[in-house]
């Protein structure tokens, strides 16, 4: 009876001892760190600014002034976009056939029916399309007055 009494204390012991070691582990690891904690994540930069120099014929590359004057009537308009128009309208598929014409020149109501017309001369997309008559649509909203 004294060796099942001795075999039941130890036994008790043991498991106490294990439960008490898995609990002081789990109070360490959960505690909050104490003082600044240290990340090796550098801060997060602002996104860049793209400042143009107008042309007086209104043919340049977009920038964010471009970009927000859009997005006031176009919100889904990105500075992509307005790009991937800018060298459709300057080097691609409208120069196979006459020179870029100044943007300022015409009216706002004439340039849908012009890129209409145009785009379907020249073959190219609706999505080329769009992008052109948005980044129209940019130079003439961001005109100088």
């Amino acid at each position: 009876m004294n060796l099942s009494k001795a075999i039941l204390i130890a036994s008790a012991l043991i498991i106490f001892a294990c439960k008490a070691s898995k609990k002081s582990t789990k109070t360490i690891a959960s505690s909050p760190p104490v003082g600044p904690v240290a990340t090796n994540t550098p801060p997060a930069k602002p996104a860049p600014v793209v400042s143009v120099a107008k042309s007086a014929d209104g043919i340049h590359a977009p920038g964010n002034e471009e970009l927000s004057a859009i997005q006031m009537e176009y919100k889904e308009v990105t500075l992509e976009k307005l790009q991937e128009g800018y060298s459709i309208y300057k080097t691609g598929a409208c120069i196979q056939c006459h020179s870029p014409k100044n943007i300022y020149k015409r009216d706002v109501t004439h340039w849908k029916d012009i890129v209409d017309d145009m785009s379907q001369r020249a073959g190219i997309s609706g999505p080329q399309k769009d992008a052109v008559y948005k980044y129209v649509l940019s130079i003439k909203a961001s005109q100088p007055k």
